[in-house]
């Protein structure tokens, strides 16, 4: 079984909209949004559409879990007849349609020039397999693309935009320092050091959120896997077990930091929202081996009771 590590780029993206790089087309990704790139009414909170794709995550008053509608592998031979080596967006496009439609916006958000990145093959086969990749990076575009310098908003379904402050924390690359194994981390060379490493808390849950985009997207497209592996869920999980490291060393070293984003109803509900959404597509693959590589291992990072109590200190803040 061929084995693929995917290492999704990490991009440079700090500040404003004027750093993501340009949506195609120009403008506002939100037709009718506020000068901020928020829609009109929209909270540095959550928004929630009249389309009931699923419910939100556990609620105290004992709602019910979160879930979302699960796509089917749907014929895509319509797609694949029309596809052209010069039809790279309209293809995507295809695919997104009738597999997973939050993809949707994230490829709307990118210039061609991007998606030729993330997709430098020609055939139809090569636009099924980078379909993930072009979902995660369009989803930071979109997000930028979107912010201003006091809201970040994270576009978590096409129905579910959480709205969060802005802040100025510390370099997400000193959570090594309670790493249970960098060595065996392929993700942390990537995410925790150099420029990356100096990012902050609101690009660390903006990859969390891209990589639970990743998961989704890529069970929604396994059937391009053919007999080989990938590393879609060792990604969210990597994330996962990212914030609550982040978290617990806010909490332990840096109490302004903490106090900041626990006072910020956008962060708790990003933070929470994501993981549950997250779960929700962990649950989904548990059957699906083909979808990991050294997820088991990152798994019990993650889900060590010494790290998930962070997510639990964050739920009960509700």
């Amino acid at each position: 079984m061929r084995r693929t590590l995917v290492l999704v780029m990490a991009l440079g993206l700090g500040g404003g909209s004027a750093g993501c790089g340009g949506r195609r087309g120009g403008g506002n990704a939100l037709d009718g949004g506020t000068e901020s790139g928020l829609p009109d009414g929209v909270t540095p909170d959550r928004t929630t559409g009249d389309t009931p794709v699923g419910t939100d995550r556990p609620t105290p008053d004992g709602g019910t879990e979160y879930s979302e509608t699960l796509c089917s592998l749907t014929d895509l031979s319509a797609v694949r007849a029309a596809h052209t080596p010069s039809s790279r967006r309209t293809t995507l496009e295809g695919i997104a349609e009738l597999r997973y439609p939050f993809g949707l916006a994230a490829l709307d958000a990118q210039e061609d020039t991007y998606l030729e990145t993330w997709c430098s093959g020609s055939t139809f086969d090569a636009m099924l397999d980078c379909f993930e990749t072009a979902v995660h990076e369009g989803l930071h575009f979109w997000d930028f693309e979107n912010s201003d310098f006091s809201t970040h908003p994270f576009r978590v379904r096409d129905d579910l935009i959480i709205a969060t402050r802005r802040l100025d924390n510390f370099n997400r690359g000193e959570i090594l320092t309670l790493h249970v194994n960098v060595s065996a981390d392929r993700y942390a060379d990537v995410y925790l050091t150099g420029e990356s490493g100096a990012q902050g808390f609101t690009i660390l849950l903006d990859e969390y959120n891209a990589y639970a985009h990743s998961l989704a997207s890529k069970y929604c497209t396994r059937d391009a896997l053919g007999g080989s592996a990938t590393s879609a869920r060792d990604g969210i999980l990597t994330m996962m077990y990212y914030v609550e490291l982040y978290l617990k060393l806010a909490r332990t070293t840096y109490p302004a930091d903490y106090a900041e984003i626990l006072a910020d109803p956008g962060h708790v509900d990003a933070i929470l929202t994501i993981w549950d959404r997250a779960e929700f597509w962990l649950d989904v693959t548990s059957t699906n081996p083909e979808l990991g590589i050294s997820d088991d291992t990152i798994a019990t990072w993650t889900y060590d009771p010494s790290n998930l109590m962070e997510i639990d200190l964050v739920r009960a803040e509700l």
